[in-house]
């Protein structure tokens, strides 16, 4: 069975995909998973990360992107003209192409790696060095695996780079108002959903979705 980080992505107009087991991380007590092609995102999802992109850069300054994909949020998120863009990529073949788009893009930082490692790194300063601080967050990398294994960690890693105004978000899976990525009962944290009404006739049908996308709003507990 290949591991997601060694698997070939498959890079079509419309989505990228890779062959590999859905259930990667999780203990299946030896049960083992036939290898099937996994959407890691499809452009059908443009609209809904345009409105993150909007809603991470209100602000302006440093925005941190977990997650390049298609490069569809990066490129709104560019459209917003941020300070800083900083990109963190797990998997190799897809860094590569997000160093590709940001050729000539002098604000836009690629850094490949696992968030969980990278992010704890990213440090501004020379004499005092502290965590840098962002003004907006979006966290795009719950279509992997390691969504099983990182989600609960992700609310306490991003913690000593969030401003008391940072925007925080993140691609949402859910069919209600939650949050994929553990915000909810967080002590540090409260959310809001924004409601958004979604044309099924335009998603492929090879993704399970309702009518409505609940949009995740996050913010710092001040």
């Amino acid at each position: 069975m290949k591991n997601f980080l060694k698997a070939d992505i498959n890079f079509y107009p419309d989505r990228i995909t890779y062959v590999g087991d859905p259930m990667e991380t999780l203990s299946t007590g030896g049960f083992s998973i036939e290898e099937e092609e996994i959407v890691i995102t499809h452009e059908w999802k443009s609209p809904l990360l345009k409105r993150h992109a909007d809603y991470v850069t209100e602000l302006g300054g440093d925005i941190l992107e977990i997650g390049f994909g298609q490069g569809l949020s990066a490129e709104f998120i560019q459209e917003n003209n941020p300070k800083s863009h900083t990109i963190i990529e797990i998997h190799p073949q897809i860094a590569e192409k997000a160093r590709e788009w940001a050729t000539n893009k002098n604000n836009v930082t690629i850094i490949e790696g696992n968030w969980l490692d990278v992010i704890p790194t990213l440090t501004e300063g020379s004499i005092q060095i502290t965590a840098k601080k962002f003004d907006g967050i979006f966290i795009d990398a719950l279509s992997t695996p390691y969504k099983n294994i990182t989600t609960l960690d992700i609310p306490k890693t991003i913690l000593p780079h969030v401003k008391k105004n940072t925007r925080i978000t993140h691609w949402n899976n859910l069919h209600f108002a939650g949050s994929t990525a553990a915000f909810l009962n967080q002590p540090d944290y409260t959310v809001e959903f924004d409601e958004i009404e979604i044309d099924t006739n335009k998603v492929p049908d090879f993704f399970i979705i309702e009518n409505t996308y609940y949009f995740p709003k996050v913010y710092l507990n001040v």
